[in-house]
């Protein structure tokens, strides 16, 4: 039994890849184990560009020479067209909050509406000026809520206020017996208390 809590580390992909790496005499991975490891390194560091040190890089690289493949990794994370119609629409249904917190729905529902609405929150965080963003899905009677930061605003925090929770950049929060519009608005109402707070 290990218990093995590393808080800087970028991903438990990372962890893993380190453990195999210097704690396993001869270790022997399968390209598909080495590409599983890679690709969840590669999706919670945005693709290298968050929570990412020299470290990570390390493992990767281990990875690469383990025999994973960066081009059938990169093939792991493509989507269908529907969700990336999805994910256009909700870029485009984008309100921005004080010039720097961006909110958003989606109008239509999906079997992965939980998938791409975060994959819309990570897409907007690359929007100059902007430091947190907040997408809704609906999904099965149950509105979903993506929530993301670069760290100066706490989601976490505004997250638990509608029962959800996380990180301090990376949260979430579902809500039931509500309508898409409703939850827009109860997120809208905790963003603009943030910043009322923050005065």
């Amino acid at each position: 039994l290990l218990n093995y809590i590393e808080v800087y580390a970028s991903s438990t992909s990372e962890m893993i890849t380190e453990v195999i790496q210097y704690m396993l005499k001869d270790p022997k991975l399968t390209q598909i184990e080495a590409e599983g490891l890679l690709a969840g390194i590669y999706m919670d560091t945005k693709g290298f560009s968050f929570k990412t040190g020299v470290r990570t890089f390390e493992a990767a690289s281990y990875l690469k020479k383990a025999g994973a493949d960066t081009t059938e990794v990169k093939k792991l994370f493509r989507a269908n067209v529907e969700d990336f119609k999805t994910k256009a629409d909700i870029i485009g249904n984008t309100r921005i909050i004080d010039n720097r917190i961006c909110i958003s729905y989606s109008k239509t529902q999906s079997e992965n509406i939980n998938v791409v609405i975060a994959q819309a929150a990570d897409e907007l965080l690359t929007v100059k000026k902007i430091e947190a963003s907040f997408v809704l899905g609906e999904k099965d009677n149950t509105i979903f809520i993506s929530a993301r930061s670069l760290g100066k605003i706490n989601v976490h925090v505004l997250m638990e206020k509608l029962g959800g929770g996380g990180h301090m950049d990376i949260a979430g929060a579902q809500m039931e017996g509500v309508s898409i519009k409703e939850a827009y608005e109860k997120v809208n109402e905790i963003i603009e208390q943030y910043l009322r707070e923050e005065d």
